[in-house]
């Protein structure tokens, strides 16, 4: 096999010592070297676009809410506690973090279209949101999610890099990825085959999550998946 080294995705920014899709976290992994961040993006019940991965903020902020129920101004004042500080970060706008993301043309931004925003305000009103946000930055961007149906209508548009998330290892998802013919395809670690020559073959790139430590993502390296997410991206960066 081809001896490969792994480039490492900030997955939610830099989770490990700052809150997860938060702006400092994401500004962290950016100083620190990384060329690829990863964030979610769910929609406040007036269709504005913030980067967070849960509806429900009770793991996040302690509140018994879901985001996509709540109005920017409700948003707007949440906080995440860092994981070992007392300090806190606020849920951050798709808006600003784009804002932030044109001052580093060599970063690419994976950003997750969140099945439970798509599921309350349907398709074609979650696309239709974000879409015009990113358009100043779509070259740096790449839109991903769990939902075929939403990469494929992406997809229509023709300017935009698309990556579909598989949630198992099958010939379904398989033939699905076929049709989709993303950019990317990823996978969490779970479901690839113990053999790695089984992985599906294709146009796509392949990025795998979540690897925290560089022996592990050396080997995927090593069998051609280099590009890799890690919630500790400042430590594997360093290696």
């Amino acid at each position: 096999m081809t001896h490969n080294i792994p480039c490492f995705v900030a997955h939610r920014g830099y989770p490990a010592l700052y809150p997860e899709n938060s702006l400092p976290g994401i500004q962290a992994a950016i100083q620190a070297g990384t060329r690829y961040v990863e964030v979610d993006i769910q929609l406040s019940c007036q269709l504005t676009p913030y980067l967070c991965h849960d509806d429900h903020l009770r793991r996040l902020t302690g509140h018994n809410a879901y985001l996509t129920e709540l109005r920017d101004d409700e948003i707007d004042i949440l906080t995440i506690p860092y994981p070992s500080s007392t300090k806190y970060a606020p849920i951050p706008r798709l808006a600003k973090f784009c804002q932030y993301l044109a001052q580093y043309p060599q970063v690419t931004a994976f950003i997750e279209i969140k099945s439970e925003s798509i599921a309350r305000f349907g398709l074609n009103k979650t696309i239709a949101a974000i879409l015009p946000i990113i358009d100043p930055v779509r070259e740096q961007c790449v839109l991903i999610s769990f939902d075929w149906e939403a990469i494929a209508l992406i997809k229509t548009h023709q300017i935009y890099r698309i990556g579909w998330i598989i949630d198992g290892w099958s010939d379904k998802q398989s033939t699905m990825a076929t049709r989709l013919e993303p950019d990317y395809l990823f996978s969490s670690i779970r479901y690839l085959p113990k053999n790695l020559d089984q992985l599906w073959s294709g146009s796509w790139q392949w990025v795998i999550y979540t690897v925290d430590d560089y022996d592990t993502a050396l080997d995927y390296a090593k069998a051609g998946i280099t590009l890799i997410e890690t919630d500790t991206i400042g430590t594997l960066l360093a290696s």
